[in-house]
C-alpha cells in the first residue's frame, strides 16, 4: 500500500455558518488569560473559527451559541460585544 503525503491546508468549521473552509479563509476566536475574548491565531486554549469578512457569520454564532460550543463555557452579553467589536476592527484594518 503506498503512502501519499498531502500538503493541504487544514480545514476548520465557521462556528456561525457551519461551513467547512480552509484555515486562511477563516479567523481564529479565542479567550486571553483573563477570559476575555480575542481575535487571534496564535492565542492559548480552545478557539472558535468565523469566516472571514461575513459578520452575518458573527451575529449567527451569537445566537446559536457557537462561542459557547467551542469554548465549553457560557458568554455574557458584555463578552459577545467584546468580540463583535473586535471582529469588526479586525475587518477594517484588513480593507485598509
Amino acid at each position: 500500500m503506498s503512502q501519499t503525503c498531502s500538503t493541504t491546508e487544514p480545514v476548520r468549521t465557521c462556528v456561525g455558518c457551519r461551513s467547512l473552509r480552509p484555515q486562511s479563509a477563516l479567523v481564529r476566536c479565542a479567550l486571553n488569560s483573563d477570559g476575555a475574548p480575542l481575535i487571534s491565531r496564535t492565542a492559548p486554549g480552545r478557539g472558535a473559527w468565523l469566516c472571514v469578512g461575513k459578520v452575518a457569520c458573527v451575529q449567527q454564532a451569537m445566537k446559536r451559541r457557537g462561542f459557547e460550543r467551542a469554548w465549553k463555557r457560557p458568554v455574557a452579553s458584555a463578552e459577545y460585544e467584546e468580540l463583535r467589536f473586535a471582529y469588526e476592527a479586525m475587518m477594517a484594518n484588513m480593507n485598509n
